[in-house]
């Protein structure tokens, strides 16, 4: 982790510069899940042909299959280096990128699209979440260390969609607040409401990173509820220009299974 800049002072590239992207090596899962990870970054330019800028918002996925991870400030700064370069078009933008990451992610697939800001369909718009919002529970909590024995679930089967806005994470370099809308869709034994929020609220002193605390929502949640399906989506805001939304599910997902949800949060 000594090499990641993150909470060290760097020069900003101002020129295409791979060497700049630092990986992180993905921790192995204690039990099988599928899903991805899904960037989105709306701090991404670069010139023309004849050297006018361009300006995009850059989405791009891999799953949770892959090697290692971007970390998130190299990322910013490897597409600030590009503000200076002049590409043909948005395609050649697009591959440029994709070999760069690709070469360090070590991943099956990379899903990579720039989205044309003068065209409105092209950008992501934001969309609203079903299902039932836990945060209106007036209930007592009064742990903020994660804690899955918080978990309970009854003996029913039901099929349901719950969310959270007050899932609240820290950078494990850094020490910055991250903040993100969890969603957990599930099908199987039926989790008690209360014991749900009080877990997510529990990781309000958490360190971890975006694709580690989804993928131990989803671990927690299985391991004590055993249910049928799962998917654990996790929806962090920006910073530093990015957003991250990690999901994991139950059920296997390829590259055209990616759902490009932005939440008004992000």
């Amino acid at each position: 982790m000594s090499r990641l800049p993150l909470g060290r002072k760097v020069n900003q590239p101002v020129r295409r510069d791979p060497s700049v992207l630092c990986a992180i090596q993905r921790k192995p899962c204690p039990i099988p899940v599928h899903g991805y990870d899904l960037w989105r970054s709306y701090e991404l330019s670069w010139l023309d042909e004849k050297g006018k800028p361009e300006a995009g918002i850059l989405d791009l996925a891999y799953p949770v299959q892959s090697g290692f991870i971007v970390e998130s400030k190299s990322l910013k700064l490897y597409l600030g280096g590009l503000s200076y370069e002049r590409f043909s078009s948005r395609e050649e933008l697009r591959q440029v990128i994709g070999q760069d990451l690709g070469s360090i992610l070590k991943t099956g697939w990379l899903s990579i699209n720039v989205a044309d800001l003068v065209s409105p369909q092209d950008a992501p718009s934001w969309k609203e979440l079903g299902g039932t919002c836990l945060d209106t529970q007036d209930i007592t909590i009064d742990t903020y260390t994660r804690t899955p024995d918080l978990l309970s679930c009854g003996q029913g089967q039901t099929e349901e969609a719950l969310t959270s806005n007050l899932l609240k994470t820290s950078c494990p370099i850094t020490g910055q607040p991250d903040w993100a809308t969890v969603e957990v869709r599930y099908r199987g034994r039926v989790i008690d409401h209360a014991s749900l929020l009080r877990y997510i609220c529990s990781y309000r002193d958490h360190r971890g990173f975006a694709e580690e605390v989804s993928e131990l929502i989803y671990v927690d949640l299985m391991e004590r509820c055993s249910l049928d399906t799962l998917r654990v989506t996790c929806f962090y805001t920006r910073r530093g220009g990015i957003d991250i939304t990690a999901h994991r599910r139950s059920d296997p997902v390829g590259q055209d299974g990616v759902e490009h949800t932005r939440l008004i949060r992000q």
